[in-house]
């Protein structure tokens, strides 16, 4: 096993001179080589790749090895750079992903596949809203990663109402019928 911790010195040297390719290099073979019960190193050897990445304007990946720093070592130097460089991002990126993942969830159970209203629709999202509030007032998501987030989203079940309605009132034909009244009342006996 090739030693990790001299690809890893390597890597973070790399970095210093601005050799982001040879950075990239010497990260990848120190994160193939650690042992994965090395977690806070491997967490180390995450965030300078992440850095690497971020300094080449490759944004996403860098974001991305941050979180897999945050994975191996909650209370590390990602954990701690990411809450002070994208507090509010990251909620927001938070609250659009639980919101992508629960309204697919809905649509996907119903039978129709679609939203019929535009006030199925409001009920819809204010319901999901209901359900963020409280995922943010539990505080279930700090220290976590972004994967470990999406899983705990994926594991939220919104008790959501599957009505369909059965046909549409519109298509009825009422100058036969006299008029239609949609619910009942009690006989009132005077």
């Amino acid at each position: 096993m090739k030693n990790w911790k001299s690809d890893f010195s390597r890597g973070k040297r790399c970095i210093v001179r601005e050799d982001l390719k040879g950075a990239l290099k010497y990260l990848n073979y120190s994160i193939k080589n650690c042992p994965v019960e090395n977690n806070v190193e491997l967490a180390d050897v995450f965030f300078y790749l992440g850095i690497a990445f971020k300094k080449l304007g490759c944004i996403m990946p860098a974001v991305r090895s941050w979180d897999a720093s945050m994975c191996a070592d909650k209370g590390g130097q990602a954990a701690l750079f990411l809450r002070s460089i994208f507090p509010g991002e990251r909620l927001l990126n938070d609250k659009s992903h639980f919101y992508l993942i629960q309204f697919s969830s809905y649509l996907g159970r119903k039978k129709s596949g679609k939203i019929d209203s535009e006030a199925e629709k409001d009920m819809i999202i204010d319901l999901i809203a209901m359900y963020w509030e409280e995922i943010i007032a539990s505080g279930i998501l700090q220290g976590q990663c972004q994967s470990e987030k999406i899983l705990i989203f994926k594991d939220i079940e919104i008790d959501f109402p599957y009505t369909e309605v059965p046909f549409d009132f519109s298509s009825i034909d009422y100058s036969n019928t006299g008029q239609i009244i949609p619910f009942r009342t009690k006989n009132i006996i005077d």
